[in-house]
């Protein structure tokens, strides 16, 4: 099936129980561990979308509700509205404890609309939208602090601000039909190199992946690879050098036909001259193929590049219904499925995702998600961290 992802950053609450890793395969020496965290909203929903920081004792996660990191505890802040928000910063260091930024979408009534929030050192307060407060922002990176990119749909656009205010810029790739086109991730290495990538509805209902290019005057749209002859999606991206980029998202390799295949983890990377399709590994339940989605990448260095999504078992013959967390690691050679740990309270009932990650540190890295409280009774923060990456 066609997986879309339009979404933000969520975090924290009351304490939850939480369980170790299960004895699975995929779970086996984890590097990374469940690390406890509050849910806000209780019941109601705690997903976490993405995460910032500036150092190991400054780290924010967003999404319904944010939860801060101060090296030693998570701690929970309300946000204006019901949010779904993703935290500014490029990974180590414009997140300051006084000045964030988040962006994303509320529900202030059955209507969805997209705005900007800025903490300030004591709350989250919100900050006019130039696109207007029904426009989905979706991704955000910061160069310092007055130049800071968003990125939304529908179509794909631009939100800029220059230290005083968000002026709109328009994308460079157009809507698509019907203004299907969407800027899911964004990845800043200076005022004159910022990538951009998402994916544009180019036929039907099949979509393909678009990445642009800022080189510090406008947007253009770079060639990048489609595999398959179904829909191909990328949802995030981390640029290390000019010559040196990573992107992920989700691929269907057969044409809609009324048949749902399988979404398989898809990889590009630029190497200074062109984009290019990268071979990774794809979890399978039973024996049979399953719904592999990356939603984002961090990096480390050059030869250590982590990406993270989740994997569906849709379910399927031999398999239960499961939704379990996905990690791959790049070793400067290959892509390698990475166990990851799964906290559930029932083995046969696991609901887990991970959507945001940031490195806060050589070798620290944190992933961001949901995982399922208890059957029907709304998703709560779910936290991964290692100090081996």
């Amino acid at each position: 099936m066609t997986y879309r992802s339009v979404r933000s950053a969520a975090v924290m609450s009351a304490a939850v129980l939480m369980l170790g890793p299960l004895a699975r395969p995929q779970d086996a020496a984890s590097i990374f561990q469940v690390v406890p965290t509050p849910n806000p909203q209780g019941y109601s929903g705690n997903d976490l979308y993405a995460a910032a920081a500036s150092g190991p004792n400054d780290i924010w996660a967003v999404g319904l509700s944010a939860i801060h990191y101060d090296g030693t505890t998570w701690t929970g802040y309300s946000l204006p509205g019901r949010w779904r928000h993703r935290p500014s910063d490029e990974g180590r260091r414009r997140s300051l404890p006084t000045n964030a930024w988040a962006v994303g979408s509320y529900a202030a009534s059955p209507t969805s609309n997209g705005d900007i929030l800025h903490w300030d050192g004591t709350a989250w307060t919100p900050f006019p939208n130039a696109a207007g407060e029904d426009y989905y922002l979706v991704s955000i990176a910061a160069i310092s602090d007055n130049d800071i990119w968003a990125g939304g749909c529908i179509p794909a656009g631009f939100n800029h601000f220059d230290g005083t205010q968000w002026s709109w810029v328009p994308s460079a790739g157009g809507g698509g039909e019907d203004g299907e086109s969407c800027i899911q991730g964004i990845s800043a290495l200076a005022t004159n190199d910022v990538w951009a990538v998402g994916w544009v509805l180019t036929g039907g209902t099949v979509d393909s992946t678009q990445i642009q290019h800022w080189d510090g005057t406008r947007w253009t749209v770079t060639p990048s690879p489609n595999v398959g002859a179904g829909s191909n999606q990328l949802y995030g991206v981390v640029a290390l050098a000019d010559n040196d980029v990573w992107a992920v998202g989700t691929y269907i390799s057969q044409p809609p036909n009324g048949i749902e295949y399988p979404n398989h983890t898809l990889i590009e990377h630029w190497d200074g001259t062109s984009w290019t399709f990268v071979s990774s590994p794809n979890n399978r339940f039973g024996g049979y193929p399953r719904d592999n989605i990356l939603q984002g990448v961090v990096a480390v260095s050059s030869n250590d590049v982590w990406a993270y999504g989740s994997v569906d078992s849709n379910p399927g013959p031999g398999s239960p219904a499961l939704l379990i967390t996905l990690v791959l690691h790049w070793d400067g050679t290959s892509w390698t499925i990475a166990p990851s740990p799964n906290p559930a309270r029932d083995p046969s009932i696991i609901v887990n995702q991970l959507y945001g990650g940031v490195v806060s540190a050589p070798g620290s890295i944190w992933l961001v998600g949901s995982q399922e409280l208890a059957p029907g009774r709304g998703n709560g923060t779910l936290v991964l961290h290692t100090t081996g990456g």
